[in-house]
């Protein structure tokens, strides 16, 4: 451990030498200027803040970045047929100069008809980069009752109706309010499970491509969870861990791990903190859970996991020393770990608010403000550290900061 002293013992060696060397005349300058340096408060860490990188000037409503310094993101985009409104999202990918490309348009993805509308709700790159992994939910728009019409106009309509649904392309179409994961690659090409008779992988959330690059897992039911693998080249799907749900559950796919909280994990029936092999159906117990209230995080380099036990504290836990977590009382919001492992970055305020984004030190209770105070609805931090990316409340603009 560093010695606390070092900064006075090295102080008082510099006046020594000082003394020695410098003419009377200006020693007591030196000396007063020398104490007084002495005596201030030490500064805190000062952070890159100001450097943007880039802007998406779009009102964005889901996004993730990859290891490749890459984001995909989605865009709400709504178009009327015949006095309905359908919202179906674009899926762009841009990386950190602003080169932006869509890969996903609605018209080729889901052509109309049917009138079915989908909202993305969570992007997750594959570690390689390549791929990606779209949770959303489908549901069936509601139309407004049409004018009052002719026996004459009402059968032209119908056959309007009738020839353009034997013409319009045949799709599987997943029930009203129904979770899927839809699978594309990086130029947007759909990447189908081998043998299934639907297009995406349904009553499926969270969807994350593994290590290799060539298995998916994801979450099955409302909660408690349970976690199914799929490889889509060969279409085997299975439900891992004996079909065992949990309460929540983190991926951590470029390790094949995830962490997961359930009541059901521990003999005492209480709630208990665990590891999950993803490969090899392994469950390692972390540390009991007294008391979890949401939030569950692990760290980019997969030995950090961190969740709320009350409104207020985030609890931590090290892999190297699982049974002695840090506690942090930051008040309600959101945290990401930093790429160091030592801080969090921390969005204050209730989820779905925005809020100032501040470093929270783990270690020395350190809190630095950082991007001018500046109120963020979103953020997320590049896995290998090198940029953070704000979401502007209201208009939904990405902006990319170094840090």
């Amino acid at each position: 451990m560093a010695d606390v002293r070092l900064p006075h013992l090295y102080s008082i060696a510099m006046l020594r030498r000082a003394r020695r060397l410098l003419p009377a005349a200006f020693w007591n300058i030196f000396a007063l200027f020398a104490i007084g340096c002495a005596v201030l408060p030490t500064a805190a860490p000062a952070f890159a803040q100001d450097r943007l990188l880039t802007t998406v000037p779009v009102d964005v409503s889901a996004f993730a970045i990859s290891q490749n310094d890459r984001l995909v993101y989605a865009v709400p985009h709504l178009k009327g047929i015949r006095r309905t409104i359908i919202e179906r999202d674009e899926i762009w990918i841009a990386d950190f100069r602003g080169k932006a490309k869509p890969i996903v348009l609605p018209d080729k993805f889901m052509p109309v008809p049917p009138p079915v509308s989908y909202v993305v709700k969570k992007l997750a790159w594959s570690p390689d980069g390549r791929d990606i992994a779209v949770s959303m939910v489908m549901f069936t728009p509601t139309a407004e009752p049409p004018p009052r019409e002719t026996e004459k106009q009402l059968q032209h309509r119908q056959h309007r109706e009738q020839k353009e649904e034997e013409h319009a392309p045949k799709i599987s179409v997943p029930p009203d309010g129904a979770q899927v994961v839809a699978l594309f690659d990086d130029d947007g090409h759909e990447i189908r499970v081998s043998g299934s008779n639907t297009r995406f992988l349904e009553k499926a959330t969270d969807g994350a491509w593994l290590a290799d690059g060539q298995t998916v897992v994801y979450l099955t039911g409302i909660g408690p969870y349970k976690i199914a693998r799929v490889t889509p080249a060969t279409g085997k799907t299975t439900i891992l861990f004996a079909g065992q749900a949990f309460d929540n559950v983190v991926f951590d796919p470029a390790r094949n791990q995830a962490f997961a909280i359930g009541s059901s994990l521990s003999i005492s029936g209480k709630p208990q903190l665990v590891r999950l092999d993803l490969i090899h159906e392994i469950v390692e117990p972390i540390a009991p859970v007294p008391v979890f209230q949401g939030g569950l995080t692990v760290s980019s380099n997969g030995q950090q996991v961190g969740y709320y036990v009350d409104g207020d504290t985030i609890e931590i836990h090290n892999l190297a020393n699982p049974r002695v977590p840090i506690r942090v009382q930051t008040g309600p919001g959101k945290f990401e770990f930093g790429h160091e492992g030592d801080r969090i970055l921390f969005k204050r305020g209730s989820l779905g608010d925005s809020g100032d984004l501040i470093w929270v030190g783990l270690h020395d209770n350190s809190w630095v403000p950082i991007l001018h105070d500046l109120e963020f609805h979103e953020f997320a931090l590049a896995p290998d550290g090198s940029a953070i990316v704000v979401m502007e409340p209201g208009k939904g603009e990405l902006k990319v900061y170094e840090y």
